[in-house]
């Protein structure tokens, strides 16, 4: 599905049953990390899948299926002689009512994201029409959520953009980023 030049959304990418066993993994307490911004900017809850289970496996699946799609129509996106790395899956909640981080930013904006190149997103549940959108600034797009569907955009300036606020459903997602392998080790 192409959304604009460069956003590319994945319909149906991820089953059912991943979505089911994802939601259920977020709701049990075997996370590897976890990350409860409470602050003007930004209410939600992010748990880090752990790199050593087969739900990450599984995720990663999904995330190489997408890469290669979004790098044979864009195979100048990356032209290295190593993969991209997607280290971190996290799985984040945003509930109503104030959720959300609804500032316009991008994924690449100071020396410690440098290396991300693309921005990964799933969406694990529908959310209502006009709520919870991930919102494009400069190509003034919105992408409205809906359960399975995969979405995949550049990191840099300007593709800033926010997670629009939900008002009746929690919106669950996927997310992380593809990085260009660490210097030196792109020789």
């Amino acid at each position: 599905m192409d959304l604009t030049e460069f956003v590319r959304g994945y319909s149906n990418i991820v089953s059912d049953e991943l979505v089911e066993e994802m939601l259920t993994w977020f709701n049990s307490g075997e996370y590897s990390r976890i990350e409860n911004p409470n602050r003007a900017t930004r209410k939600d809850i992010q748990k880090w899948v752990p790199v050593d289970s087969d739900l990450y496996q599984k995720i990663g699946a999904v995330k190489k299926t997408m890469l290669a799609s979004y790098l044979e129509e864009f195979p100048y996106a990356y032209r290295g002689n190593l993969e991209l790395e997607s280290e971190e899956t996290k799985i984040q909640r945003t509930d109503p009512k104030g959720g959300g981080f609804h500032n316009f930013h991008a994924e690449q904006s100071h020396y410690k994201n440098c290396r991300r190149v693309l921005v990964w997103t799933l969406y694990l549940n529908d959310i209502p029409e006009g709520e919870g959108e991930t919102e494009f600034l400069y190509e003034k797009i919105r992408v409205q959520p809906k359960k399975g569907l995969g979405l995949v955009f550049p990191a840099g300036w300007q593709w800033q953009h926010r997670g629009n606020p939900v008002h009746t459903t929690s919106k669950y997602i996927s997310t992380g980023w593809w990085l260009y392998p660490p210097e030196g080790k792109m020789d």
